[in-house]
């Protein structure tokens, strides 16, 4: 694994009930999502939505929802975005 790839670190909750921590990386066109609360669960994805919603899968999928929906994700979208953006530019 390259540890020097650039990542995204943020944490999502879920009505203060579930907290997980993410890390997300570019691996080429795809995206990986490392989530990360009593247990560590990792996917890879086309997109850094998918690959994060499938990391997020064995949480259920109301907790899934809920995590997707946290306001705190608007940061790391847009870090995603600029990722993206260096990537089609190199």
């Amino acid at each position: 694994m390259e540890s020097s790839a650039p990542s995204i670190e943020f944490t999502l909750t879920s009505l203060g009930t579930l907290a997980v921590h993410v890390r997300m990386r570019r691996r080429g066109d795809r995206w990986l999502a490392e989530v990360t609360e009593s247990e560590f669960a990792a996917a890879l994805g086309s997109s850094a939505r998918e690959a994060l919603a499938v990391a997020l899968q064995p949480f259920g999928d109301s907790a899934m929802r809920m995590l997707l929906a946290d306001l705190g994700l608007l940061a790391p979208s847009v870090a995603v975005l600029e990722m993206e953006a260096e990537a089609r530019l190199a």
